[in-house]
């Protein structure tokens, strides 16, 4: 009697072959995730990290109170929730929600009217080859968004 005690021959050449298809795949599925939603290359196993340079997303806050426009000056435990959003914004890309972040801030203060979450990085320009800064913003207003 040959083999492994816990699988037959045949359960293991079909786990082997689910494990090489697999092997295979997903490289190609990671650097479409990339390519697509911009979730970092240096994260989820994948091999697309050989493609750009490991930048990390800075997020940035500003907050609009009687129809001023100022950066949101936080410290402490504050300061640590906008840089955990980064972190997670810097692992998943466009697949992330600035929402979480935005309901969190105007938490913080009822008399502030909206928020404006900005996203900077660094990343790697396709069609020039140059490294380009990307910036993106979004608004929420208090009320807008759940609670």
């Amino acid at each position: 009697m040959s083999g492994s005690p816990f699988m037959g021959g045949a359960a293991r050449r079909r786990l082997m072959g689910v494990l090489v298809l697999a092997a295979s795949v997903w490289p190609l599925a990671h650097a479409a995730l990339v390519a697509r939603f911009h979730v970092d290359p240096w994260e989820f196993f994948g091999w697309s990290m050989y493609t750009q340079p490991a930048a990390r997303v800075q997020v940035g806050v500003e907050i609009e109170r009687g129809g001023a426009v100022e950066p949101l000056r936080v410290m402490g435990d504050r300061r640590r929730a906008i840089r955990r959003h980064a972190q997670h914004v810097t692992a998943f890309g466009a697949l992330a929600s600035d929402e979480p972040l935005a309901r969190l801030v105007l938490s913080w203060d009822s008399e502030v009217d909206a928020t404006t979450i900005i996203r900077r990085e660094v990343v790697l320009d396709p069609d020039s080859t140059y490294l380009v800064a990307r910036e993106s913003r979004e608004r929420f207003e208090r009320g807008a968004i759940g609670p």
